[in-house]
């Protein structure tokens, strides 16, 4: 099993691809940790997301997210799980994206992931349970999504488990909001063998 790309093809429920893109270098060391972004997009625009991510040089590790014609959600790997991606910002301070930070892009929009449905997390943790897999990150979530306060930048360093952009010192993004992360936690807890069997994707 290659430890730093998820294999492509259909597996567990999704269509995983590789579109690789430049990264950030190598991980400067901290907790492993998770973080969630939004693109701020409809959920079938995976393949023109990776396009503005790619123009905006802010590659993630991963875009999951929907295409015409694929009855199952898309995930797009674009950096190895031992490279830094590129999608925070570090004006200063620690630099984020090094801080053992893998870094998923979800084509959907933040003021919506409170309402996104037990079946549209599954497809989450179908996909990170592919990711912990390979990454030693904690099911956890030390901080509350629906009202998050930015790390300090030893704090982010520090952190374990799924975050968010909105926790990220030296951003102003608020990304991915009111997202569920106790249910996200809970169904990957319970993740059957090969995952939750999915169709379609987050609305």
């Amino acid at each position: 099993m290659d430890e730093l790309w998820l294999p492509e093809g259909h597996h567990w429920d999704l269509h995983i691809e590789h579109k690789p893109l430049p990264d950030a270098g190598p991980f400067t060391g901290g907790g492993w940790k998770l973080v969630w972004h939004t693109t701020e997009s409809q959920w079938m625009a995976v393949d023109a997301m990776w396009n503005v991510l790619r123009d905006k040089d802010a590659a993630p590790h991963f875009i999951i997210g929907g295409r015409q014609g694929r009855d199952h959600p898309v995930v797009i790997q674009c950096i190895a799980l031992n490279r830094a991606a590129r999608a925070l910002a570090h004006p200063s301070g620690p630099e984020t994206n090094r801080a053992n930070a893998i870094q998923v892009e979800i084509c959907g929009r933040a003021a919506q992931s409170h309402l996104w449905s037990d079946g549209d997390y599954e497809t989450l943790a179908n996909l990170s349970e592919l990711i912990m897999h390979r990454v030693d990150i904690p099911n956890k979530a030390p901080r509350d999504f629906s009202n998050p306060r930015r790390y300090t930048g030893g704090g982010w360093v520090q952190a374990k488990g799924h975050v968010g952009h909105s926790m990220c010192p030296g951003n102003d993004h608020w990304d991915p909001g009111r997202f569920r992360e106790g249910t996200l936690v809970n169904l990957i807890d319970k993740v059957p063998d090969g995952g939750y069997p999915l169709s379609g994707g987050i609305a």
